[in-house]
């Protein structure tokens, strides 16, 4: 009896050494390690919740609270049916067989639709505006100049920026993100606009055979009112319209600069030029050869700078002026003299003649800018010849001085 008790005590021995080790394997095969590093992020449509991939698991399940939501094979998952402005926690449990890992973390997210931007010019600013996104508490705005890269502008809990920090003549883009907590919207589409410290342009109306011109534009957002400057600097008017009448006194041709400047209030916004050839009828005409003539009419003391020596027009086509034109005095040259600058200045009463000689091309290029004045003039009851113009690449500035 004792012996037999020996050989159970050591049989218990043995198999009480066994069972944990049997125990212990069954328990490993059966664990699997729950999800980590979970993560929850708006996307354009949906919440997009990831996760890292643990070891031996097959596949997930995704939970939005105690609801299973998904299984599914990939650490990712897209919340499509997540309500806008609502927020949700999330966790993941992996899955083995039929082995199902705790929980992981929760991580809550609020739904946050992307923003719908617009981008508009005021008067000395860039506004930037946005719908409400249900559920934002507040808004990042991002800006970048022309190539540049994106840079925080703001963060502001209304559904605008104003963009004051802008130079002119510079493209700006903006995106904005919808913010709650730390969730945030996916960036809003981008939109570019280009900040002009001034108004966008001048159009000129110059009806054919009048003497009025019209100078019209486009408004300036938040503008009240508009000045209207003369070639000179002076200031004709300020007016609420956008579009203003001048008369064209001008007894000569003329290279003519006018200047609006957008107001509002005392401030005032960049000044706007528009510069553009005035042809008074009767100016020009065609002699029997199909030589040019251009009249001028000035007074002693004067100063004629444009024309058919076309100084101001000419400079700007041509960097050597001695290769586009030659001028010279034909006659009377104590009434008028040239100057160096391709000036003509009045001396005293009586008539004078400068002959000016083009090049190829420069005698092409003025015969189109006499064509595109065509449509400014009356031809047929003028007398005008245009289809002889500066066929022989001559033409004459056929100068009165009157005291």
């Amino acid at each position: 009896m004792r012996t037999s008790r020996i050989i159970s005590g050591a049989l218990a021995v043995v198999m009480a050494a066994s069972t944990p080790a049997i125990g212990g394997v069954a328990a490993s095969a059966a664990t699997v390690k729950k999800p980590t590093k979970v993560k929850a992020v708006n996307t354009k449509n949906s919440v997009k919740i990831t996760w890292k991939k643990v070891k031996g698991a097959k596949k997930y399940k995704v939970y939005r609270g105690k609801k299973v939501l998904k299984t599914v094979k990939s650490a990712k998952y897209y919340d499509k049916k997540a309500k806008a402005g609502k927020t949700y926690k999330y966790s993941v449990k992996a899955v083995k067989g039929k082995t199902v890992s705790k929980a992981s973390k929760k991580v809550k997210a609020t739904r946050l639709t992307q923003p719908k931007v617009t981008v508009k010019r005021t008067f000395s600013s860039l506004k930037v505006t946005w719908g409400k996104v249900k559920g934002a508490t507040k808004y990042e705005v991002y800006r970048k100049l022309d190539d540049g890269k994106y840079s925080k502008a703001a963060t502001v809990k209304t559904t605008s920026y104003n963009d004051t920090k802008v130079k002119d003549e510079t493209n700006y883009t903006y995106k904005v993100k919808a913010v709650k907590g730390k969730s945030k919207s996916v960036y809003s589409a981008p939109k570019t606009e280009l900040y002009i410290d001034g108004i966008d342009g001048i159009n000129v109306l110059l009806p054919k055979g009048t003497d009025t011109a019209t100078l019209s534009w486009t408004a300036v957002p938040e503008a009240t009112a508009y000045e209207v400057y003369d070639e000179e600097g002076k200031l004709l008017d300020t007016i609420k319209a956008t579009s203003f009448k001048v008369a064209l006194t001008q007894k000569n041709i003329s290279i003519l600069k006018y200047s609006v400047v957008p107001v509002k209030g005392a401030t005032k916004g960049n000044r706007t030029d528009t510069v553009f050839p005035y042809i008074p009828v009767g100016s020009y005409f065609t002699d029997k050869d199909g030589n040019v003539h251009a009249k001028v009419e000035l007074k002693v003391g004067d100063v004629y700078k444009d024309g058919a020596v076309a100084a101001d027009l000419l400079t700007q086509t041509s960097p050597d002026n001695s290769s586009t034109f030659e001028v010279k005095a034909v006659e009377a040259t104590d009434v008028a003299e040239l100057t160096k600058t391709y000036e003509i200045k009045a001396l005293k009463a009586g008539t004078a003649q400068f002959e000016v000689k083009y090049n190829e091309n420069t005698a092409s290029l003025v015969r189109g800018f006499l064509v595109f004045n065509e449509e400014m003039t009356s031809i047929e009851d003028n007398g005008y010849r245009f289809g002889n113009q500066l066929k022989t690449g001559v033409a004459y500035v056929d100068v009165t001085v009157t005291e």
